[in-house]
């Protein structure tokens, strides 16, 4: 298989990350915390190179939060 290096893909889900690092006034990204745990998922010759979407942010921390809720006993 064939991988095509495209740094506009998000390494983790495969759609647009929406970087624009190379525009003039920098990315959104550049500005945005990234959990570790999701930077650690990142292959290793993508880090570095491929932006994590923030749909994949996002979702991260929507399944922290629901992590960190206690369970109630019945």
């Amino acid at each position: 298989m064939t991988y095509k290096n495209d740094d506009s893909i998000c390494p983790l889900c495969g759609q647009s990350n929406r970087c624009d690092v190379k525009a003039s006034s920098g990315c959104w990204c550049m500005n945005t915390e990234i959990p570790e745990a999701l930077l650690a998922l990142i292959p290793t010759h993508l880090k570095g190179i491929h932006c994590v979407c923030n749909a994949c942010i996002t979702h991260y921390h929507e399944q922290s939060s629901l992590a960190a809720i206690p369970l109630k006993a019945s």
